[in-house]
């Protein structure tokens, strides 16, 4: 690891040395004056053609290039269906400075029949206001899971447990196709870790977004756009991975787009086929008893993801679009025998007490399905624009579970009766949403942007718990175990944003409303105990801004602020008690109350490409898992509880390199230091950690086609909630080459090589003294075949966000 780290420092520093402070600008149009996005843009040598660098304008068709090797160049401009564009650019040398202005494409009649060179995205692109990782044609993330590629993404980090934080902090709101999901904790965790990399597009990072977004996520929000066919016609592509860690792993998917008469039907279907060994070890000290408790897992689980979308769009005029949109998946993920193991010693001699073994097997199937319908009008030729969004979601979890326990004194003889025990958590979450935006372009360097938003979200979770001994005939139904949980949400948003341009200044202001109701009870079975209730009415508000200052070609600063909020999860509020033994369990929390998050970020850009940002963020309320235990019982459970405060600091650089023309990296460093306080059982804690993260990726292009990717990560260790973690990381590397008239490619990946991605926690607060180690099933081998079929000339589907993007990120799923 540390071999690796100075060879990455060494390659970011060496080329910085060699640029050239040059410049080239465009803005790029079709023939209605409308951006054109992801052209291709080549610079060639004037004298023999030959092509020195390759650029691809953004998603607002503009042009940004800086350190051009000095020569004398020709430009040409490719889209499909347009003419190319040419321009002699001259001698460049080491100050020019070229601003083209605005370059107009004429489009084509019919389809040219010449070979077109495509210029590609780079695996990691810098906006604005976010930070685009481009799955789609990455060679590292075929074959893997969408939480795989999240993990090896800048700024992001997951933790044991699966949840994700953005630059040291958590609280991160996960969206698909722009729209929230209301999965949360385990279920958001294991919806990633069962959705197939090979179909997703780009993952969209924003750390501050503006108040356009629901106000959901002190963290940010990290949005997944799945793969849309962009061409017309009858087209479509198939994939299919085989992959071997300790256990065999498979995917496969198929994707169709047709396009014709103002129509366009689209759809996708994935198979995700995933075997994974979780291995944890729980170490627990009781030092006033003179002991200490280890707890070994192993857990092999299995499990099948199928997921299907389907869509059309209707072009009403040239300025209406009408749409609907339909996705589902089912998930089955069982356990047979899963083990564990607990064991009681004298914390002095070592001396075992007494053990205890614990075997689980599990049947979890899963389902959830989407509607949306979606209208679009654009009014005219100067952006004004209404969009409206209908929707509702549909999660069914059902997650059964036989537990039988078996009880051994010192001497390995068995104490008590084995005892059996059978749980059931059935969960239903309905959610229902209506969301409308309306652009208003004021001139050509300013814009006013307004909307509204209802959701409606009802869950339904019944726990029931059955138990017996291996002299009973029957289970017996466990009145003081089993509960059942019923919640109400309902949550309506209005915003306001305003954006300008003066000159050298640009600056974006909103303001966010949002109004929640929300209503709980648990309900005990048989009268063991008395029903609980509670009601939530508050309103809040959620300002934003962006400043932005271009003081020449070379230097930009900016300034931005928002105000954010972390609704708890609704299983978070769930009093359920899951279990893993007779002495560790899981309970939820009904009094948790939102975490609120004031964030800043400056940020300085120098030549368009390198990025400096310190950003400050302070959170009250922060929901933070706990650990806490009954001492005279032995028992340790995980519960989340409001803490007062943290305070976060992190300062990050990013570092896009062209090392050379057939060698590009992206390395991303980040420094975070991170404060709690609080108090847990009146007692009061002040957990304080620091943390060095970096992530490099380089892309090296060789001949006949042939690509190779080499990445990694490192991560110092540092606090996480309540949490201190040891330090970890992984080593990727992936080759890719085009086959069959480049409409075939052929990938093979390996992940986590040096196996160093097995996370160390220790938790040491009032009584509480342990340590948690997991080692999972991450070193794996991945080789992928994709075939892309069809007429390859036509614009495909619309990228749309629906209105249920925030409810969904806060449903839980199995385990």
């Amino acid at each position: 690891m540390k071999t690796f780290i100075l060879s990455t420092l060494f390659s970011i520093v060496a080329p910085l040395l060699a640029f050239a402070d040059n410049g080239l600008s465009a803005k790029i149009r079709d023939e209605k004056n409308q951006p054109v996005p992801f052209a291709s843009v080549l610079l060639r040598k004037a004298s023999d053609s030959t092509l020195v660098k390759g650029f691809i304008t953004d998603e607002n068709g503009e042009l940004k290039a800086s350190a051009l090797p000095q020569g004398n160049y020709t430009l040409k401009i490719q889209f499909t269906g347009y003419k190319a564009y040419s321009k002699k650019l001259g001698e460049v040398n080491a100050n020019t400075q070229l601003d083209l202005g605005i370059i107009a494409l004429e489009p084509v009649s019919t389809q040219l029949n010449e070979v077109v060179v495509k210029a590609t995205k780079p695996f990691i692109e810098r906006q604005l206001d976010k930070t685009v990782v481009n799955v789609e044609n990455s060679v590292m993330a075929a074959g893997n899971s969408a939480m795989e590629v999240l993990e090896r993404s800048p700024g992001v980090i997951v933790d044991k447990d699966g949840n994700i934080s953005l630059r040291g902090k958590q609280g991160v709101k996960v969206m698909i196709d722009g729209k929230i999901s209301y999965l949360s904790g385990n279920d958001l965790s294991n919806f990633l870790r069962n959705l197939s990399a090979d179909q997703i597009s780009q993952l969209e990072i924003m750390t501050n977004p503006s108040s356009k977004y629901d106000a959901a996520g002190t963290a940010g929000i990290i949005n997944i756009k799945m793969k849309k066919n962009v061409n017309m016609g009858m087209n479509g592509s198939v994939n299919g991975t085989i992959g071997q860690g300790v256990y065999t792993r498979s995917s496969a998917g198929l994707n169709l787009n047709y396009r014709n008469n103002g129509w366009n039907i689209f759809g996708n279907a994935s198979y995700f086929g995933r075997n994974n060994l979780q291995n944890n070890n729980i170490t627990r000290y009781f030092r006033a008893q003179n002991e200490v408790w280890n707890s070994t897992t192993e857990f092999p689980f299995k499990g099948t993801y199928t997921s299907m979308k389907v869509g059309a769009d209707w072009t009403v005029n040239k300025k209406t679009t009408l749409g609907v949109l339909f996705s589902g998946g089912l998930n089955q993920t069982t356990l047979n025998n899963g083990l564990n193991q607990s064991t009681q010693r004298n914390l002095a001699t070592n001396a075992i007490l007494s053990k205890l073994d614990t075997y689980n097997s599990m049947d979890n199937p899963f389902h959830n399905f989407a509607n949306n319908i979606n209208f679009k009008h654009t009014f005219d030729s100067t952006g004004k624009e209404l969009t409206i969004d209908l929707d509702y979601a549909r999660y069914v979890d059902k997650n059964q579970n036989d537990y039988l326990t078996q009880w051994y004194g010192s001497e390995f003889n068995k104490i008590k009766n084995d005892s059996l025990l059978r749980t059931g958590a059935f969960s239903n979450i309905d959610q229902y949403s209506f969301k409308s935006d309306y652009v208003l372009p004021i001139s050509k360097t300013s814009k006013w942007g307004m909307g509204v938003k209802s959701s409606y979200v009802k869950t339904d979770n019944d726990l029931q718990f059955r138990g017996k001994t291996a002299s009973d005939a029957d289970y017996t139904f466990l009145n003081k175990q089993s509960n059942r949980f019923m919640y109400e949400e309902q949550i309506h948003a209005v915003y306001l944003n305003t954006e300008r341009k003066l000159g050298k200044w640009s600056y974006q202001i909103g303001l966010r409303g949002e109004w929640t109701i929300a209503d709980g009870k648990s309900m005990a079975y048989g009268n063991s105990a008395p029903d609980s209730s509670f009601h939530r009415d508050y309103k809040q508000l959620f300002p934003s801004a962006f400043v932005q200052y271009e003081a020449n070609k070379n230097h930009t600063f900016g300034l931005n602020y928002s105000r954010r909020i972390n609704r708890p999860g609704y299983s978070d509020l769930n009093p359920f008690v899951f279990f893993l033994d007779n002495y560790t369990y899981q309970v939820g929390n009904p009094m948790l109350m939102p975490q609120l998050t004031n964030s800043f970020e400056l940020t300085h850009t120098f030549k368009g490409a390198f990025n400096t940002t310190f950003g400050y963020s302070h959170t009250d309320d922060v929901i933070t898992q706990l650990l806490k235990q009954d001492t005279e019982a032995r028992k340790t459970y995980q519960t989340s509880a409001n803490l007062a405060q943290r305070t976060s600091y992190n300062l990050s650089f990013s570092l896009p390199i062209p090392v050379t023309k057939w060698w590009t990296s992206n390395t991303d460093i980040q420094l975070n230091h991170n404060e709690l306080t609080g108090k847990v059982d009146q007692a009061q804690i002040n957990p304080v950690g620091n943390m060095f993260y970096i992530n490099s990726n380089h892309t090296f292009s060789l001949k006949n086609d042939i690509k190779l990717e080499l990445g990694g990560q490192y991560f110092s260790g540092g606090l996480e909630q309540a949490f201190n973690f040891g330090p970890g990381g992984s080593l990727n590397v992936g080759i890719q080459k085009t086959v069959l008239n480049k409409k075939g490619t052929i990938r093979l990946n390996a992940s986590d090589i040096l196996y160093t991605q097995n996370p160390m926690a220790t938790i040491k607060y009032s009584d509480i003294d342990i340590t948690v180690k997991n080692r999972n099933d991450t070193r794996v081998v991945r080789f992928n075949f994709t075939y892309r079929f069809g007429n390859t000339a036509v614009k495909g589907a619309r990228n749309r966000n629906t209105g249920l993007d925030d409810e969904k990120g806060r449903v839980k799923g199995a385990n």
